[in-house]
């Protein structure tokens, strides 16, 4: 059964800046301007954060986008989202690609992927980087840098993660960072081979995973291939430095597809804390490719 889901908002008071009599803050996002419904959810101001340390008045604080699993924007990606604010300083940005509705039958959730119109979703994700990357409309003329804006997505999307990034490194201003997590889009829709051409990108798969084409450990192996003639291409990751052209496919052993997952929604096995090894991974990766320090 769809269950009726509201859209949760958090948001960080303006302030006054000494720049503007305007109210404006430039550590927070404004659902209104986005191009449709997001979830904005922002770090936990008491926590310590390494990735939005200037105190540069022309510093917006980066976003990541957090892309749902097939179930639609649950409390799973919720959590999801939160977590990643809080571990990076990062505001945390999740589209409603389904326009509200969720489920928690693998059937329904199903019908509901395969009734998203992939081609107009990668555009609208398109369209909401180019809003975040932005300054806002009220922000001082000519005052703000673009915003550093990376991507993180879980099953479908992950697929729509690396899509997204694939899309972006075509145009002048290609995603920051890029993460995926057991999922690959159809080369149909675009050619993923071309990231980190432009966008430094982790993926990360499980090998117990069997869902063959999308995420399993042939997709995987497929798909650190294709990335690693991709950068010999460029001459190499030491000719354009290891740091800025990182690519890296991650196999997890002992677990399956969804590991990352807290709810039980799926059975899987977190062997030897795998699942924690892995966010510090992550974490570590979007500070190092976000930070304004």
């Amino acid at each position: 059964m769809l269950l009726n889901h509201s859209l949760r908002t958090l948001r960080v008071s303006s302030f006054n800046m000494q720049t503007s009599k305007r109210m404006f803050s430039k550590d927070s996002i404004d659902a209104a301007a986005l191009p449709f419904k997001a979830v904005i959810v922002s770090p936990h101001a008491s926590l310590p954060h390494s990735l939005h340390g200037s105190t540069a008045e022309n510093t917006l604080k980066p976003a990541v986008i957090v892309l749902q699993e097939w179930w639609g924007v649950n409390d799973q990606i919720v959590s999801h989202a939160q977590r990643i604010a809080n571990n990076t300083g990062a505001i945390a940005i999740i589209p409603d690609l389904y326009n509200g509705k969720v489920t928690a039958d693998s059937e329904e959730a199903k019908h509901l992927m395969d009734n998203l119109d992939w081609p107009d979703a990668l555009l609208n994700l398109e369209a909401l980087t180019r809003a975040l990357q932005k300054p806002p409309a009220d922000a001082p003329p000519f005052l703000f840098k673009d915003r550093k804006v990376g991507s993180i997505g879980f099953c479908m999307g992950g697929a729509l993660s690396l899509a997204l990034a694939a899309r972006m490194a075509e145009k002048t201003s290609p995603l920051r960072a890029c993460v995926s997590f057991y999922g690959t889009p159809s080369a149909k829709l675009i050619d993923v081979s071309k990231i980190p051409s432009s966008t430094p990108v982790q993926a990360h798969f499980g090998a117990l995973d069997d869902k063959l084409g999308f995420s399993d450990i042939n997709t995987a192996h497929k798909l650190a291939e294709s990335w690693d003639l991709t950068v010999k291409k460029l001459g190499g990751a030491h000719a354009h430095g290891f740091h800025s052209l990182e690519s890296n496919v991650y196999v997890h052993e002992g677990v399956g597809h969804a590991f990352m997952n807290e709810n039980g929604s799926s059975k899987v096995r977190d062997v030897g804390g795998e699942v924690d090894k892995t966010w510090e991974k992550v974490f570590k990766f979007l500070v190092e490719h976000l930070k304004t320090v």
